[in-house]
């Protein structure tokens, strides 16, 4: 069976398809909805798409670190040294994720030239899935960081806290990108046949 999913803004052309196969469509959609010209790692536009979605993940989490960074300066400055320690400790866990996603190993080369083997329909669902999940916990770490700073200035909630839980929010994706790795390491090696 041949299927042609359309995705606004773009027309991904399947091929065969394993029985499932729309169960991918939500999240091709959901990263779709961040980056445009993601399209699943159809043929001919893997690497892109990974290069993209890396990309987004390290802007993304720059927007969290300029956010903290606001609040420690600004705390730092009333002399309001338990936040100021709690955004600090948040820009050096957006350190430590620019770093990791940078030097992160990058999946689908050319699996003729490099000993990878070719992708089967399940990973690229898995690696889909992942991105997917990865772009929507860094997004919520911004939205959290934004109203920790928006708290700062307005003095109004709890700052310290919702800096804290942006911390922890950008532990969890460093973590939770770490196990990217995993997905891709299935990509590593081709079966030989004995």
């Amino acid at each position: 069976m041949t299927v042609t999913i359309i995705c606004y803004p773009v027309v991904i052309k399947v091929g065969k398809m394993v029985a499932g196969g729309l169960d991918v469509v939500p999240y091709i959609r959901g990263v779709q909805l961040i980056l445009i010209g993601y399209n699943g790692y159809t043929k001919g536009s893997r690497f892109e798409n990974d290069k993209m979605v890396r990309d987004e993940i390290v802007r993304a989490t720059g927007r969290v670190r300029s956010h903290m960074q606001n609040i420690f300066d600004s705390q730092f400055k009333a002399d309001n040294i338990e936040i100021a320690r709690a955004a600090k400790q948040c820009i050096e866990e957006c350190d430590y994720l620019i770093e990791d996603v940078q030097k992160s190993v990058s999946g689908m080369e050319h699996a003729f030239l490099s000993g990878q083997r070719s992708p089967s329909n399940r990973d690229l669902k898995k690696l889909i899935k992942h991105d997917h999940d990865v772009i929507e916990m860094v997004t919520k770490a911004v939205n959290i960081a934004n109203s920790a700073e928006l708290s700062t200035a307005t003095s109004d909630g709890n700052a310290q806290q919702l800096t804290m839980q942006t911390t922890q929010l950008v532990t969890s994706c460093k973590g939770f990108f770490g196990a990217r790795a995993n997905v891709l390491a299935g990509l590593k090696q081709k079966k030989v046949k004995k």
